[in-house]
């Protein structure tokens, strides 16, 4: 009977490994194959902080054209690029209330971009008072456990590099696998 499960086992993980490696091969395969266009990295600010009310899109890679669009409460005045200078590094296409369109001069510029509204303070001083004001902490009630383990954290950490979940999820599969078989074999001794 401990044979047949161990056969059983083995099999079920060998399907498994193989189906999902296959997958991990076909994507890293098809990855080699395509050019992926790169975006500059784009820091929303308003007044010099980071801030979520500064929205943004691309409209073309070449020449690389950004529209960007204020959403916040107070009253636009300008915007800064950071260290691009209007004329030398960038071109003002249009202007439209609170958004405005750039076109990088340099499309071989892959630094970041740095978008700040600058913004009369007086409205958004009187906005953060009354947010502070109302802030309350939530407890987490969720019945769920968070993902744990080790298979979990290499995913995590090497999802960033370009790797795939399903990779480490056969991996994972694989070892459970042999710890099985080698408590089966430990016991038959």
């Amino acid at each position: 009977m401990k044979k047949v499960l161990s056969i059983i086992l083995s099999l079920v993980m060998l399907v498994s490994v193989s189906a999902l490696s296959m997958t991990a091969f076909a994507t890293v395969g098809s990855q080699e194959t395509v050019t992926q266009i790169t975006h500059n990295k784009i820091i929303p600010q308003v007044n010099g902080k980071d801030d979520g009310d500064v929205t943004w899109e691309w409209l073309s890679d070449d020449p690389k054209q950004i529209k960007f669009t204020y959403d916040g409460d107070g009253d636009l005045e300008d915007w800064e690029f950071g260290d691009l200078e209007e004329g030398v590094d960038y071109k003002v296409i249009s202007r439209d209330g609170n958004a405005i369109t750039i076109e990088l001069m340099d499309t071989s510029y892959d630094g970041d971009i740095v978008a700040n509204a600058i913004v009369n303070d007086e409205e958004e001083e009187e906005e953060e008072t009354t947010t502070k004001a109302n802030t309350t902490t939530k407890k987490n009630e969720s019945k769920t456990s968070p993902k744990t383990g080790a298979a979990a954290a290499a995913g995590i950490a090497d999802t960033k590099q370009g790797r795939k979940s399903d990779e480490y999820a056969g991996i994972a599969a694989m070892g459970a696998g042999v710890a099985i078989l080698t408590a089966i074999k430990k016991k038959e001794d």
